[in-house]
């Protein structure tokens, strides 16, 4: 309830208003108490009007379209991986002292994503007209954006149950475990969509200084809503802006800028001089000391990723979709690691101040996250090595995979602007922008798909694309370089 003060009128036959020459010199108020619930219900409708129900119902409709999709195609996909594998090995595997690390890997990258992700654009995000005219209104503020954290909470949720009951039904389908695996996948991702959404929520909290902050807010939602700044949650509206501005022109550099945050390490370390290929090494190297958060987002990232595609490459009994399903984090982690490539990319056509070509430049940029990518992929070897020695067409495989990554985000780093014609087209705007990683998986399941069928004759053809993929990205190096001159 809110309690608003306001003057006393005088009565009927007093029609100035003013008070009677016999009364207090002191103004009389009475306060007014009004429903919090009638106020904000009211300025729901005059801010957001139908649009606002249009919205959720259509959030509803999203909803339902994902639950169709899972259920037609993502659960014939699970079983269909499951079933292509050796039963008994893959009851061992699920079993083993590996799995258990990779799936508390797997929940801890969730979780940390999740911190990483709320200081940016947490889950409580009103409209800023809604944050200008009803938050800074006195009305409770866990009442007046209580909807944006339900409506976050529901939708982490809903993806952690289905996701975990999807998992856990393809597993029970294929014969692997018993029905129960359901009912166990479904708990597991209704747990862990829970946290996600309270930590999401305490990150955006603590993105804005307060002396209140502790611990105990992640699972005290009314104070920790309470403790929402009106700065913070117009800056995390206006990221939300920027983020959706930039994914809607394929141009994602606006928001890298927007996101950056100030260094806080290594300020000290000075990079020192020498040749210009060395130095821009060197000044990679750096680059990591200074922003740990992308160095370990990386390294988690691809030790996850090269767990998965080692198994998947080594072991006979894997699928062939555990290398596809592999790729995915080791390219992300390869990305987080490539920031000097994109930052050359961002200057592209600027001349260099150290003498050297926008080619040469590109390579020297590769190195640090190459290097990086082939240690991760050598150590997740030699652990699986312990147990199975490796076929040589394997270890081929891997050794592929490391240019491949390269010629990848080449690719991504300098893909250039879209075409209006393709901005204009959500579809081609994301096939224009999912391209290069789209290279990635088709070769590497290609990889994958070779050296289980014992094909290794065919290897050579495929590393011949890869080449192939390098050189194109060196290509689109050197032509939006000119372009950009021209």
């Amino acid at each position: 309830m809110s309690r608003w003060p306001r003057r006393a009128g005088s009565e009927p036959d007093d029609p100035a208003g003013g008070l009677a020459a016999d009364e207090s010199d002191e103004p009389d108020t009475e306060v007014v108490t009004l429903d919090d619930a009638a106020l904000l219900a009211e300025a729901d409708w005059v801010i957001g009007g139908e649009e606002a129900q249009k919205a959720r119902r259509q959030a509803l409709y999203v909803a339902y379209v994902v639950v169709l999709l899972s259920a037609f195609y993502g659960f014939p996909f699970v079983q269909a991986v499951f079933r292509t594998t050796d039963q008994q090995t893959l009851r061992d595997q699920l079993t083993s002292p590996v799995a258990l690390v990779v799936l508390v890997a797997a929940v801890a990258g969730m979780l940390l994503a999740a911190l990483w992700v709320g200081r940016f654009r947490g889950p409580v995000v009103p409209p800023l007209p809604w944050i200008d005219l009803v938050v800074t209104a006195p009305v409770d503020r866990a009442r007046s954006v209580r909807r944006w954290w339900r409506y976050a909470l529901a939708g982490s949720v809903f993806v952690g149950v289905l996701t975990g009951t999807v998992l856990g039904g393809g597993l029970a389908f294929a014969g692997a475990t018993s029905p129960v695996a359901v009912a166990v996948g479904a708990g597991a991702g209704l747990l862990v969509g829970v946290l996600v959404a309270h930590l999401w929520l305490h990150a955006q909290v603590r993105s804005y200084p307060s002396p209140n902050l502790r611990l105990g807010l992640v699972w005290q939602v009314p104070d920790s809503l309470r403790e929402l700044h009106v700065e913070s949650l117009r800056a995390h509206s206006a990221n939300t802006s920027t983020l959706s501005g930039s994914a809607m022109t394929g141009n994602l550099r606006t928001a890298r800028l927007a996101l950056a945050r100030p260094v806080r390490f290594a300020r000290a370390t000075r990079l020192r001089p020498g040749r210009p290929f060395p130095t821009l090494v060197r000044r990679d190297a750096l680059g990591m000391l200074r922003a740990p958060s992308s160095f370990g987002a990386g390294l988690g990232l691809a030790a996850l990723g090269a767990a998965v595609t080692v198994w998947g490459l080594i072991t006979p009994a894997a699928p062939g979709i555990a290398v596809t399903i592999g790729i995915v984090p080791l390219y992300l982690g390869f990305g987080a690691w490539s920031e000097g490539l994109r930052l050359q990319a961002d200057n592209v056509g600027t001349p260099s101040l150290i003498g050297t070509g926008p080619r040469t430049e590109a390579v020297a940029h590769l190195v640090v996250p190459a290097a990086l990518t082939t240690l991760v992929l050598a150590a997740a070897t030699a652990l699986s090595a312990l147990s199975r020695t490796p076929a040589p067409a394997a270890l081929l495989c891997l050794v592929a995979l490391v240019p491949l990554l390269a010629g990848g985000h080449l690719l991504a780093a300098f893909r250039g602007t879209a075409a209006p014609t393709v901005q204009s087209k959500p579809q081609a705007l994301l096939f224009w922008y999912l391209t290069p990683a789209l290279v990635v998986l088709l070769l590497a399941s290609l990889l994958a798909f070779i050296e289980k069928s014992d094909l290794d004759n065919l290897l050579v053809a495929v590393f011949w694309l890869v080449y192939g993929t390098v050189a194109w990205g060196l290509h689109r190096v050197r032509r939006l370089t000119h372009e950009h001159r021209g």
